[in-house]
């Protein structure tokens, strides 16, 4: 297998025994350019032109892919999954919708798996260590390994330095078959339909009983789900034991005002309510694909942080089955999606607010993007 060949076809002429000379020249400039007819003809290439197209959102139709990746691999496999090579591109080429990624191979079958944003300046994800370097074994499509940053031996990862990294995982995949019949001047048109992996969430708690009073430091908040690797057919590769369980962390906390306390709330005097802002405690994090099938064990759990964090005891105050309560939101209106983890896949941005009542959550609600869903309405399966 060779990259980047360029040949010229040498297919047989057929059909055109009983043309007159002049007729048979005509025929061969008109309908068979790449044939070589003359010393100059132009030269013929084999391969195709890929579009990259991220329309896989809640708004389809709309190809975004040129506004959110900054860099891409294709990785090229035989049509038996054996790796054969990639190419790649980081310019700010990818900004234009018309770009195209001309891929130039020999005849035969391919399977491509494509990944944005996974080798920029600033990426999240990495390949897992020499995967693309190491000599040993054939390299199929199945040591394929995309993870998340770990610290060795300790179970708390930060995911998402906001000064180190930026951006998102996006996937596709594509097959291809190339004959003698696909040599042309202008390359055959492929496109690749890509997905995003990454998925903001954020989490707001807010203090029914004294709106005014809340303070992100008093809170540990994070997220257990075993996502942090996937394979090459963007599956989770499971690396939690009995002694060790992936963490994320939030990449960014913070406390904002949000409006006034409306007069006359619990816990507040009427007086006082004009001078009083709403806080809320806030942290946002950047997770992997989400699964449905981890809906028994991924989970939301918010503790608190006592003030003296030596000799006290922190309180779990929260602990949400996560994908539950996010899948539970797809609403009539996004009938047109099949399933669940469809729609996992297609939203990307996740608003959790959950409303306490001195420090409790059992009692109160919690909105999830724009749905509000009280406790009484769910079965929590712990």
């Amino acid at each position: 297998m060779r990259l980047n060949s360029i040949k010229l076809s040498t297919m047989p002429w057929r059909g055109v025994a009983r043309l007159p000379l002049l007729g048979v020249l005509c025929f061969a400039m008109g309908f068979i350019s790449c044939e070589p007819i003359f010393d100059k003809a132009p030269d013929c290439r084999l391969g195709v032109s890929l579009r990259f197209v991220y329309d896989y959102h809640m708004e389809p139709g709309a190809n975004a892919f040129h506004s959110n990746v900054d860099c891409v691999n294709v990785l090229i496999f035989d049509s038996d999954y054996n790796f054969i090579g990639q190419q790649s591109e980081s310019r700010d080429v990818l900004r234009d919708e018309n770009y195209r990624m001309e891929l130039l191979l020999d005849e035969g079958d391919y399977h491509l798996v494509v990944y944005g944003g996974l080798d920029c300046d600033k990426s999240a994800f990495t390949f897992s260590p020499d995967w693309l370097t190491r000599s040993a074994a054939p390299q199929t499509r199945d040591d394929i390994r995309v993870t998340l940053p770990l610290t060795d031996g300790v179970s708390e990862a930060q995911l998402h330095d906001i000064e180190k990294h930026t951006g998102g995982l996006f996937y596709g995949i594509q097959d291809i078959s190339l004959t003698e019949h696909d040599y042309a001047l202008e390359l055959r048109e492929v496109t690749v339909p890509m997905m995003k992996d990454t998925n903001n969430i954020q989490v707001v708690l807010q203090q029914i009983s004294a709106p005014y009073q809340i303070d992100i430091k008093d809170y540990d908040i994070r997220i257990i789900d075993d996502n942090f690797v996937l394979d090459g057919y963007n599956n989770p590769v499971h690396i939690a034991t009995d002694d060790f369980q992936p963490v994320y962390k939030p990449y960014a906390t913070y406390n904002r005002v949000t409006g006034y306390v409306e007069a006359g709330r619990e816990g507040t005097l009427a007086e006082e309510d004009n001078d009083r802002q709403v806080q809320v405690a806030c942290a946002e994090f950047s997770t992997s694909r989400l699964f449905f099938d981890h809906l028994p064990t991924a989970y939301l759990v918010v503790t608190t942080r006592p003030a003296d964090e030596e000799n006290g005891t922190p309180t779990e105050i929260i602990r949400l089955p996560l994908i539950e309560y996010l899948a539970m939101i797809r609403g009539y209106g996004d009938s047109w999606i099949k399933d669940d983890q469809e729609f996992l896949d297609r939203q990307s941005r996740w608003s959790m607010i959950f409303f306490l009542q001195r420090n409790t959550w059992a009692s109160a609600r919690i909105a999830v993007n724009w749905w509000t869903v009280r406790v009484n309405e769910i079965v929590l399966d712990y």
